[in-house]
This record gives structure tokens, C-alpha cells and sequence, in this order.
């Protein structure tokens, strides 16, 4: 028996909230490093089930209200608060040549996904893993946890363990981006960097943050549950009509909210940055629960398996990037952005992109990264369906 009873739900969601703010303060932290604020969550949560301090929810024998309400829920109304800024059509408009860049890369994370399943054996749920680990290399976190739950595999020591090396690939790979530039073999791959990019890009009154307000959460949050409530029964009813043991209602939410997203942007925008806050929140509170079904032991013994698949990936994702890039006329530094939006994401490809004087590359960074949000989770279910 724990030290914190299954039913002193008060107390235990406290922790789990406690966990999700730590994780989320970490990221601002020097002290953590380059520790991802997700890994510093799921470890804290995974120490305090090891230690008995709270019930572990991957026990099957005990039932704990409070993991089972932020399994049901938190991410089905997370999914459409984080996709309210996923506008495709300004994406495709002001993408340019970063646009295309990051497709290739994708096609080169779905590549390498196939190549690395074909290498190594991670056991029977393989295929689920490539795809899991292909929706975070295209899009991110979300399309992480949203496949994994489509794919029912969030409790399985393979889908914690992915999350503790995620980070470290992903760290040491955007380390070995910013070397690129320094490897003079590769010059003859790109064009020569455009002028014009360097130029200071101009912030439209659009772009600029909009404040959090009570008004603009509640606002969020019954359109969010709206579109989660809608896409839950229709995906449970496609589910009854192709008898399937997939869940569904995860893909559906996603299309439903993209759909929104595109048919209503200018309404949305004022709600974006309240929406996006909001949802990474739910994310965490999420993780933090995953973090309690984690076993460390399960980590360190198959952390070196899916490390070897993660490199296979990305390595492969890099070589068909700069392969490409003399055929599309792309230069180093839209090679190395893309490639961070990605693998990282918008939070990363944005800054990279400031500090390599690439200012115009800035906002077309954050709208592909965003579109990896958008396709990440539909892919990475394909890649699974394929290989399973």
C-alpha cells in the first residue's frame, strides 16, 4: 500500500500538479541543463511510485479515480487547444523554401523509421514504437502522446523509456546542426545562403502575443471540450462500424481541430496563446501520470535499443536532407532550421534561426513546426498500422 492512498484523490492530484509545475519551471532553468521539462516530470512521478509515496497507475489490481480521470480526458481537450494556431494556408503562404526543407526531412524521418524498424528489434509492439517515435521527430510532445494513446501503448515500459532518450537524441542531434556549417565537405550540397533572409523580419500586429484573460480561457476550453466531445462519439462510432481495437477518437479530434483551426483563424487567433498555454499544461498533468507508471529498471534496460533506433532515424533524416538539397536549391542554414523543426520543434527551430542571423526564417520556422503538429500523429499511426 502506498504512503499516499488511491483514494486521497485531493492530495495526490496535488503532486501530479506539483510534478507537471516543476517540469515545466526546469525548462527555464540553468541548473537542469538542456533536461527537458517532460523528462524532469516523468522521473519525479516515476521516484515517488519506485518509493511507494504514490500508487503506481500501471497496477491493474487498484484504482486510482485520479489517473483514470486524466487518462480519459486531458488529452482529448488538450489536442485542440494546442492545434487553434495551426493555420495551413499561412503555413503553405509564407513557408517558402523552409516549407519544403521540412518536408523532406519528414520523408526522411518516415524513411528512417521503416530503416531503423528493419535493424532493430525492440520486441512485439516494434512497429507502434516507430510510429510513436516518428510522430515526435515530425511534430513533437503532442503528436507524441496522442499517438501513443491511438496506438493504446502510454503504459508500456517502452513508450516511458522513449521518453527519457528522446531529449538526449534530440539534444546531441541539434548539436550536431550547429557543427554543419563548420564541415567544409558538405559546401558542395547547398546553394549559397540568401542575403535576404538576414533581413530584419517585420512583426505584424497578428503575430503579436495575446494576453491570457479569464474570458479568453473559458472561451477556449468550451470549444476545446466541444471538439473533443464531437470527435470522441464520432470516432467511437467509426471504431463500432470497422471493428477495431484502435482508438480512434484520438485522429478524429486531431482532423476536427485542424478543421476548426483552418475554417475559423481570425476568430481563433485572439485565443491562440491562452489555447497553447492551457494545453501544455493538460500535456504535462498528463505525462505526470505516465511518470507513475514507469519503471527506471525498464528504462535502463531498454534505453540502448531505442537510443540505436533513434539514431538511425535521424541520421537517416539529416543524409536525405542534404542529399536533397542541391536538387531544390536549398542553402546550410534552411537545412539546419528545418531540420530543428523537426526534430525539436518550433521552440527550437525559432531561436536557432535567430541566432544564425537567419531573421527572415524566423516566423516560416514556427508555422512548419506547427504543421508538424498538424500531420505528426496521423504519419506516425500510418507508420505503426504499416509495421504492426
Amino acid at each position: 500500500m502506498s504512503l499516499i492512498a488511491p483514494g486521497d484523490h485531493l492530495v495526490l492530484f496535488s503532486l501530479i500538479t506539483g510534478a507537471a509545475a516543476l517540469g515545466m519551471w526546469s525548462e527555464h532553468k540553468k541548473w537542469f541543463g538542456k533536461v527537458s521539462g517532460i523528462l524532469v516530470t516523468v522521473l519525479l512521478m516515476s521516484l515517488l511510485s519506485m518509493l511507494n509515496i504514490v500508487p503506481p497507475a500501471s497496477s491493474t489490481r487498484v484504482q486510482v479515480p485520479v489517473y483514470d480521470l486524466i487518462f480519459k480526458y486531458f488529452v482529448p481537450i488538450s489536442i485542440p487547444m494546442m492545434l487553434m494556431g495551426s493555420n495551413i494556408m499561412r503555413t503553405i503562404r509564407e513557408g517558402g523554401k523552409l516549407l519544403i526543407a521540412y518536408i523532406i526531412g519528414a520523408i526522411g524521418v518516415v524513411l528512417g523509421s521503416f530503416l531503423a524498424f528493419s535493424l532493430i528489434h525492440l520486441g512485439p509492439d516494434s512497429g507502434k514504437m516507430a510510429g510513436v517515435i516518428a510522430s515526435t521527430l515530425i511534430g513533437g510532445s503532442m503528436n507524441f502522446v496522442a499517438t501513443g494513446e491511438a496506438l493504446q501503448i502510454t503504459t508500456h515500459p517502452l513508450f516511458s523509456a522513449t521518453i527519457a532518450v528522446d531529449n538526449f537524441a534530440a539534444s546531441l542531434f541539434i548539436l550536431l546542426l550547429f557543427m554543419l556549417p563548420g564541415i567544409k565537405f558538405l559546401a558542395r550540397f547547398f546553394a549559397k545562403p540568401k542575403a535576404e533572409n538576414k533581413v530584419e523580419a517585420v512583426v505584424q500586429e497578428h503575430e503579436k502575443s495575446q494576453p491570457i484573460t479569464m474570458e479568453r480561457m473559458g472561451l477556449t476550453l468550451v470549444i476545446a471540450v466541444a471538439i473533443a466531445a464531437s470527435g470522441a462519439w464520432l470516432g467511437d462510432w467509426l471504431q463500432s462500424v470497422f471493428h477495431t481495437q484502435m482508438d480512434l477518437s484520438i485522429l478524429i479530434i486531431t482532423l476536427v481541430s485542424v478543421l476548426v483551426a483552418n475554417l475559423f483563424p481570425k476568430r481563433l487567433k485572439p485565443l491562440e496563446d491562452t489555447a497553447f498555454s492551457v494545453g501544455l499544461w493538460m500535456m504535462y498533468i498528463f505525462l505526470a501520470a505516465i511518470g507513475a507508471a514507469t519503471n527506471m529498471a525498464d528504462i535502463l534496460h531498454i534505453g540502448p535499443a531505442i537510443l540505436g533506433f533513434y539514431l538511425v532515424i535521424l541520421f537517416f533524416h539529416l543524409i536525405f536532407l542534404i542529399a536533397l538539397a542541391k536538387i531544390f536549391k536549398l542553402d546550410i542554414y534552411e537545412v539546419m532550421i528545418s531540420s530543428a523543426a523537426n526534430v525539436m520543434g518550433p521552440s527550437v527551430a525559432a531561436p536557432m534561426a535567430a541566432s544564425l542571423g537567419q531573421k527572415k526564417l524566423i516566423t516560416p520556422g514556427i508555422l512548419v513546426g506547427i504543421l508538424g503538429y498538424v500531420i505528426g500523429t496521423f504519419i506516425g499511426v500510418s507508420i505503426a498500422l504499416a509495421l504492426s
